[in-house]
């Protein structure tokens, strides 16, 4: 039996139900809040012991006791208007295999292995856990990668997308944290013929338009009556071929019903302001061209409007080796320091959120989620950024 660090001061173990934690040291550091969480009030070695929590006659030798040092949990500067979104995915799961020639079992798609076991974002059990460690980090959202239900793909969507984003729903308030949708505009509104064609006409602009509006309105009718301000972070917003007034037409009518909505584009290319309510680009920490543009955008989105918000972004690294093939992007993690640059040069622009690439998407080995490789060094990494970005 182990027992894992998510942050300082904070244990778990899951499944938690099936065993009875205790601090077994005095003068006690902190309590249990529930079954394999532990926080701490103080700062000290404890001793921290599990047993389980049913009768057998066995129980004795499966009890465990571990010496830990423990800090009290992070506090982070309260300031809403500086927003921290991580890009989430519903389809690493157990639940899922892939067709070929892509590997079957999960965890053969990433050169990473996630420390929390079984991977389910299915089960409310895992979900829980996944936003209690975003939160240990700082993170304020999660932006879950959505697929429409219009269109059948290789999985079972009802298997994957809707018992995540429902379970999000229920969770999320009652830890005060958000859910946002990453919304994929390439499978949701294009044709593909090996790789997906990007729209060239005006009827498949319309067309494009119709749906993109109908899966508007169906996820708001989901998190809207738990947001107060539901954002979409929507990939590829120039590059599936919608111009600028062909986005505001569907907003234009999506806020009719749902005003509090937000969009944020997936382009640096300042026209779509006029439609969007700011920009953000998923893999601009990757580029360094695109790091360059950090400055100058944070003040030219405000230019055009002081409502509007740029997000720049940050990342670990990127290798799809294992999932993509040998000769995709390759940018190498450096134990952590890449990861800090990206923050850094964010920082810099004084941004009015980071869009984090991504918690958990390891299949191209973009996650900051605990690993076994790495522990919660990329955790720790975010809260100090974190904190630098909240105190401006």
């Amino acid at each position: 039996m182990n027992v894992t660090a998510t942050i300082p001061g904070t244990f778990q173990y899951l499944p938690e139900g099936l065993f009875r934690w205790e601090e077994a040291a005095a003068p006690l550091l902190g309590e249990f809040e529930k079954p394999g969480l532990f926080r701490a009030h103080r700062a000290g070695k404890t001793r921290i012991t599990a047993e389980p929590n049913f009768s057998m006659a066995s129980r004795a030798r499966l009890r465990k006791t571990v010496e830990v040092e423990v800090s009290p949990a992070r506090s982070f500067p309260q300031n809403p208007a500086k927003e921290v979104v991580a890009a989430y995915y519903p389809w690493f799961s157990e639940r899922y295999r892939p067709p070929a020639p892509r590997p079957q079992a999960c965890e053969l798609w990433s050169v990473y292995t996630p420390t929390l076991k079984p991977y389910d974002p299915q089960s409310e059990e895992a979900l829980a856990q996944h936003i209690r460690m975003a939160k240990d980090g700082g993170i304020d959202a999660f932006a879950v990668s959505w697929f429409t239900n219009r269109l059948i793909f290789d999985f079972d969507y009802a298997k994957l997308f809707s018992p995540c984003l429902d379970a999000l729903i229920r969770l999320a308030p009652g830890f005060g944290f958000k859910v946002y949708i990453l919304y994929e505009s390439h499978m949701n509104l294009l044709r593909w013929d090996g790789d997906w064609i990007p729209l060239l006409t005006a009827e498949d602009r319309a067309r494009a338009r119709r749906d993109a509006e109908a899966d508007f309105r169906f996820l708001l009718g989901q998190i809207a009556p738990v947001e107060d301000e539901p954002a979409f972070f929507v990939y590829l917003a120039e590059a599936v071929g919608l111009r600028p007034d062909d986005w505001a037409a569907v907003f234009a009518a999506v806020r009719h019903d749902f005003p509090q909505a937000r969009f944020y584009a997936d382009t640096y290319n300042l026209a779509y302001l006029t439609a969007f309510d700011g920009l953000f680009d998923y893999g601009a920490c990757f580029y360094e061209s695109l790091m360059d543009q950090y400055d100058a955008l944070a003040v030219r989105v405000k230019q055009a409007g002081a409502a509007k918000r740029f997000f720049a972004t940050a990342g670990p690294g990127f290798d799809a080796r294992l999932y993509w093939g040998p000769s995709t992007l390759l940018v190498p993690r450096a134990d952590g320091a890449f990861y800090k640059y990206t923050w850094d040069r964010a920082l810099a622009a004084r941004p009015d959120g980071v869009f984090i690439t991504s918690w958990n998407e390891w299949g191209e080995s973009t996650m900051i989620e605990p690993s076994k490789q790495y522990g919660y060094a990329y955790l720790d990494i975010t809260a100090d950024a974190v904190v630098r970005l909240k105190i401006e």
